[in-house]
């Protein structure tokens, strides 16, 4: 009978020292390079190295300059300084806080070279800012219509690990959040700062309108004293009316009154004239005869002792005498002639006076009538600028009141305080994250799956069912016992072996680490009876389920997106089992469940193996 490949009688019937070594190393190599390599990934992000390329145009804001773009390559180089790239001195340092946890080897740099880096796998990915970036990220400041959200445009490449996108997506928006929420900071600040302004503002408008009660109130006063001069004026306006129409009918009157003297003056005149002429006749007369008497007398006197010259010169005397009152009575009826005559001349001019005067009269009692109406709506005026003066008096004061409320009630804030709320509401919601210790969750999967191949490395090396002693008188119990003692006790020492090795990935102290030794051993034992098991009863095909049984472990372990079907069938292999043991062994979760599996598992290998013997003593 001649051993297929594959078959469950493959293999070496006795264990060498080479196999046996090879057999050890296997599950030793696996398990202890994933561990290596892949128990805190994220304490070598380090060794992943990817470009960034700055080509943001930094803005003005409130006469300041703005390097949105540098401030975010700070917040990926972590405050490193410019590469050596010919356009581009470096990030400044002191914008921004670096990084608090591992990130990748940033390298600043210039389109071409980072394509050229990206296609030769040099450089896992490129992070390009672009030239609108400090503008879009901080439109946020300016009307609502211009706001734009900043972009950051990542490019990766598929020359570089599985896992590294993935990676740089997460190293990004931790960058991004940063400064998102630094931004958030910035803009909050300014408006809490708006809140001091705005309260600034109402309380000197509460002031103004403060004053403007006072002007108010005085102006509400002097209008009520303007209602009542106003009420004065209107009863002299209507006084005044009344007087100028009594002197405009005193007028009229005086006007007809004396329509007739110009006849009756002149008509004087005329008299005084013929009187003053009569006078002047009789006075000339009257001279014509003191002078014959005169001479008459004095003819006499000449004459000796006559009796009559005494008597006759007294007489002359008195004639003399006489004349002189005559000339002086004609006289003054020339002046009186005279004065009539001007008079006479005079009257029509007074007449037209008086006629013009009463003309004036009426025009003066029609204005003092106009004044008069004009006074009372000037009363009724002053009445409603009063009546709204005392309005304003009233909105005035319930405006300054309500501006001192608004004023005490609208919210002001201090350096400090401005500075603690920005930060706070720029990030409501902070996550205080308490990762597994390294290598509690990784290096569990990385000892399952290297047992497990470690037992399908076993089978294939040392036969599952021992050709030598299948027609030999031993039976099938004990045959199949010795090929299970010899798997179970190359199990355990994979086992052992294991559990030194990668034991010491694991952030755990002294007991943990010997349970997780002791798991480890027995899940050896098991997973090398269960492969002798798959290889005996199967064969080719029992190689191929445990190839595929440590593939989905791998991949389920890996991540918790794999398909449904895949990671709920995985719940029923054995390498789950042993997953849950050694997490259990470093304190997660129970372990009681999971050591029923095991037990379970290596029965049904025991009785596998049995089978496998069974069937190949059969002579057909």
């Amino acid at each position: 009978m001649s051993a297929r490949p594959f078959d469950g009688t493959a293999g070496a019937e006795r264990w060498g020292w080479r196999a046996l070594l090879g057999v050890l190393l296997v599950p030793l190599v696996v398990a202890g390079l994933l561990a290596w390599a892949l128990a805190a990934p994220s304490e070598d992000l380090d060794r992943v190295t990817a470009a960034i390329v700055n080509a943001d145009d930094p803005v003005q804001v409130d006469g300041q300059t703005v390097p949105l773009g540098r401030e975010f390559a700070g917040e990926l180089i972590g405050g490193q300084a410019g590469t050596g790239a010919p356009d581009d001195p470096g990030p400044d340092a002191s914008a921004s806080p670096a990084p608090s946890g591992p990130s990748f080897t940033w390298v600043l740099t210039n389109e071409s070279d980072a394509r050229e880096g990206l296609d030769s796998g040099t450089y896992a990915a490129i992070v390009r800012i672009p030239p609108s970036f400090s503008a879009d990220a901080t439109s946020l400041s300016g009307p609502a219509k211009d706001a734009v959200a900043a972009t950051i445009h990542v490019t990766t490449t598929p020359a570089t690990a599985f896992l590294d996108p993935a990676l740089t997506e997460v190293v990004v928006e931790a960058a991004v959040a940063s400064l998102n929420q630094q931004l958030t900071a910035r803009y909050l600040t300014n408006v809490y700062d708006g809140f001091n302004q705005i309260q600034s503002s109402v309380a000197q408008a509460a002031d103004g309108a403060a004053q403007l009660a006072e002007g108010a109130d005085s102006l509400a006063s002097g209008a009520e004293q303007l209602a009542a001069g106003a009420d004065r004026l209107e009863a002299g306006l209507d006084s005044l009316d009344e007087g100028a129409a009594t002197l405009a009918a005193g007028l009229d009157r005086l006007a007809a009154s004396v329509q007739a003297l110009p006849g009756e003056t002149a008509r004087l005149a005329a008299g005084a004239g013929e009187v003053a002429a009569a006078l002047d006749t009789e006075a000339a007369v009257l001279g014509a005869s003191v002078a014959e008497a005169s001479a008459f007398v004095a003819d006499l006197c000449a004459r000796p002792r006559q009796p009559g010259c005494t008597r006759g010169t007294a007489l002359v005397a008195r004639l003399r005498s006489a004349q002189q009152a005559v000339d002086a009575l004609a006289g003054g009826a020339d002046q009186v002639a005279a004065g009539n005559a001007a008079l006479a001349a005079g009257m029509p001019g007074l007449v037209d006076g008086a006629d013009a005067s009463a003309a004036g009269g009426e025009e003066v009692a029609a204005g003092a009538a106009d004044s008069a109406a004009g006074g009372a709506e000037v009363a009724q005026g002053a009445g409603s600028v009063d009546s709204g003066a005392a309005d304003l008096d009233d909105g005035a004061g319930q405006l300054a009141d309500g501006l001192a409320d608004a004023a005490d009630q609208i919210p002001t804030y201090g350096d400090n305080a401005i500075a603690t709320l920005s930060t706070v509401a720029s990030r409501p919601v902070a996550t205080t994250v308490a990762p597994a210790p390294d290598g509690v969750v990784s290096v569990p999967l990385f000892a399952v799956v290297g047992l497990w191949v470690g037992g399908i490395v076993a089978a294939l090396a040392h036969r599952a069912v021992p050709r030598r002693r299948l027609l030999t008188a031993a039976s099938t119990a004990a045959i199949a016992g010795g090929a299970v003692r010899a798997s179970a006790l190359v199990g355990l020492a994979q086992g052992a072996v294991v559990g030194i090795a990668v034991a010491r990935f694991v952030d755990a102290g002294l007991g943990p680490r010997v349970l997780f030794g002791l798991a480890t051993m027995g899940i050896g034992t098991v997973f090398a009876v269960a492969n002798a098991g798959l290889a005996a009863a199967l064969g080719g095909v029992g190689r191929i389920l445990a190839a595929m049984v440590g593939v989905a472990t791998l991949a389920v372990g890996t991540s918790s997106t794999v398909p449904a079907a895949l990671s709920g069938s995985v719940l029923l292999l054995p390498t789950d089992a042993g997953r849950r043991l050694l997490g259990a062994s470093l304190g997660i979760g129970p372990g009681g469940a999971a050591i029923a599996a095991l037990v379970v598992v290596a029965v049904t290998g025991v009785l596998l193996v049995i089978v496998g013997v069974a069937r190949r003593r059969t002579v057909a």
